[in-house]
């Protein structure tokens, strides 16, 4: 939108209208030591002169495109055409917050499809409308343990979660009535399940852990819930959705509550965000979600409508009853993930996984002779692996980046026992010819 500034006349007439003479009149009350002397301002440069001046700026950005290997919770996935398409028509793109049945039946049914695909995907009962993203949904799936075993004041999270996610729960879950413990893990990246035994008791709310867990491995799930179940403790998981195209739901894991990141269905990486987190759970804890729940119904007519319901949030009730503070849903984003969801399908889904974890094997057994031996080469993977190559993690970057690859996250970072170590993510967007460039340079540095 062009600016155009008022004239003189507009000027004086305004100031004229609330009884002034000047604009400095207006300021008056505001010390004068703590006032700025006013600059001298020159009439500027014309419009094309500024959109010249902009693009001289923004040609000095430029630079070879990088081929990506980086994951670690954001990944860098096809985005079928048509979810732009659609994402960008006005109703939804200019849509702020369905509040009004009325007025809002298409967002409303869009919601509503959004959580049956996320039941349908996850295996679980109910799903609410999304959350802001994979980080606020594992921090108020706590939150639900929490309100649902009130008499309980432990939760377990898993040593391998998102650092990201960590941190965040660590805000929410900041009070003196609950403590958090971290469950360690083994030299391969699985969970210690003999530390998990002996954490495990009749103070433990919930048990959390990701699947699969940061360091690309995948844990055995279903050995987890059953020992949280011998406590009475709830199960929650934090998946990529796309795994369940390829490995078992939540729902067939014994799992209470499912959440994850919507960002690998539709998402682009767009600088971190925004994206959406979902959260599906079990019937008996539907009243314990955050935010909006879109319900189905029928008008005075007999004909299917929606409606928002369960608006457990302070906005609708008392804030000492409310659930959340969730102010959004992050609609569109979570349209986008709809709509990919819907473009795949159930077989397509699956190819998509299937392509991921064949395309990650591929690299990661072409590394095998090329890298240091790690425990974590037999642990069972999705599209992440970590690799530890015989020269530091700086050395391989800028080896790497000099042949226009960027190789992969520093573990080291959030994991020091793993100096030197990397995680390398593979999705759908890497060929075989890419993979390979990959391996040449990888044997040119060894």
């Amino acid at each position: 939108m062009d600016f155009i500034s008022n004239s003189e006349k507009q000027n004086r007439e305004m100031l004229a209208a609330i009884g002034v003479s000047t604009v400095e009149e207006l300021f008056a009350v505001i010390p004068e030591q703590l006032r700025l002397a006013r600059p001298t301002i020159d009439d500027g440069i014309s419009e094309y002169e500024g959109i010249r001046l902009m693009e001289t700026l923004a040609a000095k950005n430029s630079f070879p495109k990088m081929e990506s290997y980086l994951g670690a919770g954001a990944y860098e996935h096809h985005v079928p055409a048509l979810v732009n398409a659609i994402c960008s028509k006005s109703e939804f793109l200019t849509s702020y917050t369905p509040y009004q049945a009325e007025a809002s039946q298409g967002m409303l049914q869009c919601i509503f499809e959004f959580q049956s695909a996320m039941c349908a995907l996850t295996g679980l009962d109910v799903a609410n409308a999304s959350v802001y993203d994979g980080a606020s949904a594992c921090a108020e799936a706590m939150l639900m343990a929490l309100r649902h075993q009130k008499e309980r004041t432990k939760v377990l999270i898993a040593a391998t979660l998102h650092p990201h996610y960590r941190s965040v729960i660590d805000q929410y879950l900041c009070r003196p009535d609950v403590c958090v413990e971290s469950i360690p893990f083994l030299g391969n990246g699985a969970m210690d399940m003999e530390s998990l035994e002996r954490m495990l008791d009749d103070s433990t709310a919930a048990v959390l852990v990701q699947y699969p867990h940061f360091l690309g491995g995948i844990d055995d799930v279903r050995a987890i819930s059953e020992r949280a179940k011998r406590v009475g403790a709830l199960t929650i998981v934090c998946a990529n959705p796309l795994v369940y195209g390829l490995f078992a739901c939540a729902g067939e894991l014994g799992v209470d509550i499912a959440v994850g990141d919507c960002q690998p269905l539709g998402l682009p990486l767009q600088f971190g965000g925004p994206y959406a987190g979902y959260i599906t759970c079990k019937q008996e804890l539907m009243r314990q979600l955050p935010g909006r729940i879109v319900g189905e119904t029928v008008d005075i007519k007999g004909e299917r409508g929606f409606v928002l319901t369960l608006q457990a949030r302070e906005q609708h009730i008392r804030r000492e009853k409310a659930t959340s503070n969730i102010c959004t849903n992050q609609a569109l984003s979570a349209l986008a993930s709809l709509v990919t969801l819907l473009w795949y399908g159930k077989q397509g889904l699956r190819k998509l996984a299937l392509t991921n974890y064949q395309r990650a094997s591929y690299l990661r057994e072409g590394l095998r002779t090329i890298t240091e031996k790690t425990p974590f080469v037999e642990e069972p993977v999705f599209n992440e692996f970590v690799v530890k190559f015989k020269r530091s993690v700086a050395e391989v970057q800028s080896h790497f980046r000099l042949h226009g690859i960027e190789p992969g996250f520093a573990l080291e970072t959030y994991y020091p026992s793993l100096k030197d170590c990397m995680l390398v993510a593979v999705t759908e967007t890497k060929s075989k010819e890419q993979l390979d460039h990959y391996l040449d340079v990888a044997r040119r540095l060894a």
